[in-house]
């Protein structure tokens, strides 16, 4: 299975996600079974994982791998199982970029937009964190 997850930028909540779900995949010894990336929902994107974000996951113990960031493409889109969006705006920008959700791939990782938290991303990773284990636990981890 593939997993993509989308936000605005790819900069922050996104790669957090895809970050946070590689370890809870790890630890439940999936690793082999479900492939996790990330994407931006706007055109341009590009950089690299925001400071910030980068503070806390180190602070919260998940590792982090090598980031650049990247808009999602059509065989993005193809290529993955599931595409994870943030908020209901990432939802929408991903359905113009792509034409459409022909294959119902696209959801949002709570029924509720996820923040840009200032607050050192403490409610952005909380939220992210009981999202990504609520989908773990949905497909099969």
């Amino acid at each position: 299975m593939k997993i993509l997850f989308v936000c605005s930028g790819n900069t922050g909540r996104s790669p957090m996600a895809q970050f946070v779900m590689q370890k809870l995949i790890a630890d439940a010894g999936l690793s082999d079974k479900i492939s996790v990336s990330s994407a931006a929902s706007k055109e341009n994107a590009s950089g690299s994982l925001h400071q910030g974000i980068a503070m806390k996951l180190r602070m919260e113990k998940i590792p982090i791998g090598e980031h650049t960031a990247h808009t999602i493409t059509k065989n993005d889109y193809d290529a993955a199982d599931l595409i994870i969006c943030m908020d209901s705006g990432n939802v929408e920008q991903v359905k113009a970029i792509i034409g459409g959700d022909s294959g119902e791939k696209i959801q949002m990782l709570l029924d509720k937009d996820i923040p840009w938290d200032k607050n050192a991303f403490a409610t952005t990773y909380e939220d992210i964190l009981r999202g990504c284990k609520a989908l773990l636990k949905k497909i099969g981890g």
